[in-house]
């Protein structure tokens, strides 16, 4: 029985070159927290500013569900994260693109690596609190993306013209699905391994061979159908593994389960992060 509603919208264009989506999931009947089945988010590369608007998400650290904030940054995850629904459901999620958090926010990305950094401290507590109040006065999924929208969009004016300065390298690191070695991505954009190495720090907040390695596992993801998880030797090696091992030990790590768990395991909200028509739109920066 499906007990959560998700849908997605991509964004306009002035936005495109920084947002990948905005979400939101919901639960048309209120559920008691001790029914609800945990998600597990694998880590993509995509920061995401958060928003609940009725009973906020939990997350699993260290064995102990720690409540979330109201809205906040969630920065780029090096590992899977457990998340249980409150009772009530509604939250709306804007999904940036790898790299695009400082193009709209001043923040040192390191600083929000598998962290929930609330928003007010990032923008300002009325800055914070105009977009909350906009996405509880709005009345349906189409309303409050525009509202999402003209946020961000007036953020983006506000802020210095500046691009991503890791983004050149992100997206080669993409459209490879992240089997080029980092020396070649430096040598193809003419720099140094100490310059892509501050890049990644400043816009993902991770190295840059991490953050291929999470590219090479969602690629995984991206082709493991049904009939693939019985050859999983063929596909290690497709994507760029050494071996079956190689495979086997990144999904433990980054996505916190075997390659042949399948989707449908990480959860009803979870499982549309990595649904394959995504992760390939990702790869080919649409």
């Amino acid at each position: 029985m499906v007990r959560l509603r998700y849908v997605e919208r991509r964004p306009g264009l002035v936005l495109a070159p920084y947002i990948e989506c905005l979400w939101e999931v919901s639960s048309p009947h209120p559920q008691r927290v001790s029914k609800r089945a945990t998600e597990r988010v694998v880590p993509d590369g995509c920061p995401e500013v958060i928003v609940h608007l009725r009973d906020r998400f939990a997350r699993n650290v260290g064995g102990r569900w720690v409540v979330q904030p109201r809205a906040f940054l969630a920065g780029t995850l090096t590992r899977p994260w457990r998340l249980r629904p409150g009772r009530s459901v509604s939250t709306l999620g804007l999904r940036l693109r790898p790299g695009a958090a400082t193009a709209l926010f001043r923040l040192a990305m390191a600083d929000a690596n598998d962290r929930e950094l609330p928003l007010a401290n990032i923008v300002g507590p009325s800055e914070a609190r105009a977009l909350i109040t906009g996405l509880r006065r709005a009345r349906g999924s189409d309303r409050r993306f525009a509202v999402a929208e003209g946020w961000l969009t007036a953020r983006l004016a506000e802020m210095p013209a500046r691009r991503a300065a890791a983004g050149r390298a992100v997206n080669a690191i993409l459209k490879t699905h992240g089997k080029i070695p980092i020396r070649d991505v430096a040598r193809s954009l003419g720099w140094s391994r100490r310059r892509i190495e501050r890049a990644f720090k400043r816009d993902l907040g991770i190295r840059p061979k991490l953050y291929s390695r999470i590219v090479r596992l969602n690629s995984v993801l991206a082709t493991l159908d049904e009939a693939e998880r019985g050859s999983a030797v063929d596909l290690a090696l497709d994507a760029g593994y050494f071996d079956q091992a190689h495979l086997l030990r990144d999904f433990r790590v980054l996505a916190g389960r075997a390659p042949r768990a399948g989707r449908e395991g990480d959860g009803e909200m979870a499982r549309h992060f990595t649904r394959p028509e995504r992760l390939q739109a990702l790869f080919a920066g649409e």
